[in-house]
């Protein structure tokens, strides 16, 4: 155990059942972002709602874990160890400390819309698959991140050592007036361990990163799982009701396998008409493209498109 790098893969896998055996029950809580109207609308607000959701952590611990999460503009995905009902209490901390502090903002938020769904995890390879969807949640929805480079989630820490160079103080260091003022909390006894750097907080702190690297074998198979497994994500977006989950470059990708297994070719140009329409279907309701995604990459009118999928 001392080397890892010693283990066979068989020794690791077993090594990582091991651990999911005996951490607990594992959840998947998320909040539907398509019922929802925007949260967050700028940087500050996303850091506000970071330190609320650390804050809310820190009030149910050690009887929630939290694996990791991503806080997205107009919803939440937490991966959770405990159990149920105490996962579903740190969501209603959480909602509850959130409509208590954006109150104060210009605009009306409706946080009857904000509710928690909670889905269990029952084994490790499910786990897997559910952090990256996680991760790669922000990358999906946004062009402009990477799994690792977006600041409002757990993805920016798993498998990152340069993350903990990162200048931080603890929040015992602070004032009393400043601790409650970084947590957005009136009772501070429940936040020690906290760390900031800056008015930020560290994410390490108060996200259980080790838990969560410790149920893959070692970093390299955690990026392989980033990069390479739309299989695992459709199953997980039908399981969670998600819209999209696959970028336009993986779809393409996706598309042009699937047209060399049934077609013989990778040029998608060179399809016909009937069999651009069943990788049409293929695509969407398979791999939830959207009308847009598949007009791009398989470049049919939307005439037809709508004839295909009229909702």
């Amino acid at each position: 155990m001392s080397d890892i790098k010693i283990l066979t893969f068989f020794d690791k896998e077993r090594i990582c059942e091991e651990r999911f055996r005996r951490a607990g029950q594992f959840w998947h809580l998320y909040s539907d972002g398509t019922v929802m109207e925007n949260i967050f609308l700028n940087d500050t607000e996303m850091k506000a709602g970071l330190s609320i959701l650390a804050a809310s952590v820190q009030m149910v611990k050690p009887d929630i874990r939290l694996v990791t999460f991503a806080l997205m503009k107009n919803h939440i995905h937490l991966i959770l160890c405990g159990h149920r009902e105490k996962c579903l209490q740190l969501f209603d901390i959480f909602k509850d400390k959130m409509r208590r502090i954006f109150r104060k903002t210009i605009r009306g938020i409706d946080w009857k819309r904000f509710n928690a769904k909670i889905l269990p995890i029952d084994s490790l390879k499910a786990l897997r698959n559910e952090i990256i969807y996680v991760h790669r949640n922000p990358f999906v929805a946004n062009p402009d991140q990477t799994p690792y480079g977006y600041p409002w989630s757990g993805g920016c820490a798993y498998f990152n050592p340069l993350i903990y160079d990162i200048g931080t103080d603890d929040i015992r260091s602070f004032s009393f007036d400043r601790q409650r003022k970084l947590t957005y909390s009136r009772n501070i006894s429940p936040m020690g361990g906290l760390k900031f750097a800056g008015d930020k907080v560290f994410i390490p702190s108060f996200c259980d990163i080790g838990l969560g690297e410790g149920m893959f074998t070692d970093a390299r198979s955690y990026f392989l799982l980033l990069t390479r497994n739309a299989e695992a994500y459709s199953q997980i977006a039908t399981r969670l009701e998600d819209k999209i989950f696959l970028t336009d470059d993986e779809m393409f990708i996706t598309a042009v396998h699937l047209a060399e297994k049934a077609y013989h070719t990778s040029k998608i140009t060179t399809l016909s008409p009937e069999q651009k329409v069943k990788l049409a279907k293929d695509l969407h309701f398979k791999y939830k493209a959207s009308k847009q995604q598949v007009r791009r990459i398989l470049r049919l009118e939307n005439t037809v498109l709508d004839e295909l999928f009229p909702i």
